[in-house]
């Protein structure tokens, strides 16, 4: 079996894009077309690895002196692979680390893509982590909804009933200006002084490249706007990427039965609605109240984890069979 690494340029996009077709756990955020947003931001130092020539992992990352990173412009990354045995998996990673240290590249950090996105249901990254001596530098909790959704919150029940019942108009627009200036802006500054991480225009411009991906869905009531959504589609699941309404829209709780209908009626055979973690001070603090009132759809808690590893650490994966050695040696 003969590895080959490479970094990443565009005469390899449809290898690149091979892989994701096929990956388990490939998402939006991992396609060429959505990295090509942070171009001009950072130096890319992504890789495919290759088994016997045919494309069986691509790994999004940019670099910053000695330090690899996947990706700090994505809200998480790591290597996307094809489906394979666990000893393969434990190759790529071999693979991966190897070919950064012979970069000079002395520190891998990865903001690993959380479980449930994936079509299998592996937990072998935390273990692989662990053979490698990986420092979790960082983990918040994501919350996620399993569908077909189970409300049990009798609140939150009550809610979604009124509000099926007040005349509310569920839509999909193309345009996401009336979101953006009415809704979500004005509501992200006036209860937590944030802003959204991107601004309209560079929503519009991932949007225009992923219409099928990027969807923004409203609330109205006599054409005024009550709620909406921004959601990402990928294969597994549904991510709430912004969600906002304004006071009218809380007082008809618009924003539940929108949460409601993108479950019933947008799902088409995906596992999960994604809403996110309610962390603050990387981890280390919980929004209290965002956390309840996603609990209370029925959404459950997964790790999201961020990884720093010594790229030397690849020598760990190449003994790990090796250990009748390591017990005569104790």
């Amino acid at each position: 079996m003969r590895w080959k690494v490479k970094v990443f340029d565009p005469g390899l996009k449809a290898d690149w894009e091979r892989v994701l077709e096929q990956a388990s756990n490939a998402t939006l955020m991992h396609q060429r077309s959505f990295l090509a947003y942070h171009e001009g931001r950072f130096r890319d130092a992504s890789l495919i690895i290759y088994k016997d020539n045919f494309p069986e992992a691509v790994f999004p990352a940019h670099r910053e002196d000695r330090e690899v990173f996947s990706h700090q412009g994505l809200g998480y990354a790591g290597l996307i692979y094809r489906p394979c045995s666990f000893d393969q998996e434990l190759q790529l990673y071999l693979q991966l680390l190897r070919y950064y240290e012979g970069q000079g590249v002395e520190r891998l950090q990865i903001k690993a893509t959380p479980s449930f996105y994936s079509k299998e249901s592996k937990e072998s990254l935390p273990y692989i982590m662990h053979l490698v001596k990986a420092e979790t530098h960082q983990m918040e909790l994501s919350l996620a909804i399993k569908l077909p959704i189970k409300v049990k919150h009798k609140g939150r029940k009550a809610n979604i009933r009124q509000a099926s019942q007040a005349g509310l108009e569920i839509r999909e627009d193309d345009d996401l200006a009336v979101f953006w200036e009415e809704l979500l802006v004005p509501n992200l500054e006036n209860r937590y002084q944030k802003k959204p991480t991107h601004s309209g225009e560079q929503m519009r411009f991932l949007k225009d490249h992923h219409p099928e991906n990027i969807r923004q869905f409203m609330v109205y009531q006599n054409g005024i706007a009550l709620a909406g959504a921004t959601i990402f589609f990928t294969p597994n699941c549904l991510h709430t990427q912004y969600l906002a309404t304004n006071e009218a829209g809380r007082k008809l709780h618009a924003l539940d039965l929108l949460i409601h209908y993108l479950c019933t009626s947008q799902a088409e055979g995906r596992k999960y609605l994604d809403f996110g973690h309610s962390n603050e001070c990387e981890g280390k603090k919980i929004n209290r109240d965002l956390f309840r009132w996603k609990e209370s759809f029925g959404a459950i808690p997964f790790l999201h984890s961020h990884y720093n590893i010594s790229t030397g650490a690849w020598r760990q994966l190449e003994r790990v069979y090796d250990w009748q050695n390591s017990r005569r040696n104790a």
